[in-house]
């Protein structure tokens, strides 16, 4: 079975002369950026597929981070736009009821009564609560990420039972 990475950072810049590395945080945990963490880069190249974390500093908005074996601002350049990531069995540990997107998106939607609404193709994010994104036959449906509509979440049967607010589905 092929192992899943979930993408936990991006590398926006290099940062100074030594071969730092500025970071935007993709991830609920930016605590989880410390020396000895190796991470995955996405794409890999053939020359380079992992990276070892030596040290971290900043805040969880502003993240600089030097990896082992990455010494001059010209070899950190070339890792600008890459992708860092963990395997899935790595992931921090969440909340009782919270999901990772990658859990959400492709989950079968029904009601209550069970009408077939669609498949989530999206999570939007907003500022009070997520909205996923149904599709079906080419029609999209927005559906908020809160108590009073989602029911259930059933990853082992991959569906979401939802109870749409009046007008929600029109």
């Amino acid at each position: 079975m092929k192992p899943t990475f979930l993408t936990i950072g991006k590398i926006v810049g290099a940062h100074g002369l030594r071969g730092e590395v500025k970071i935007l945080s993709l991830t609920d945990f930016p605590a989880r950026f410390k020396a000895g963490l190796s991470v995955y880069i996405y794409p890999p190249s053939p020359e380079i597929d992992k990276l070892k974390i030596e040290w971290t500093k900043g805040t969880s908005k502003n993240i600089i981070l030097k990896f082992n074996g990455v010494d001059n601002r010209k070899d950190a350049e070339k890792l600008k736009g890459l992708l860092l990531q963990v395997l899935e069995e790595n992931a921090c540990s969440l909340p009782k009821g919270t999901y990772w997107q990658h859990e959400i998106i492709g989950l079968k939607v029904i009601t209550l009564n069970k009408k077939f609404i669609g498949y989530i193709t999206e999570i939007i994010k907003t500022g009070s609560n997520d909205v996923y994104v149904v599709k079906f036959k080419g029609k999209e449906k927005f559906i908020p990420a809160i108590k009073d509509v989602v029911k259930e979440i059933d990853l082992k049967n991959k569906r979401m039972v939802i109870e749409p607010l009046e007008g929600l589905l029109e």
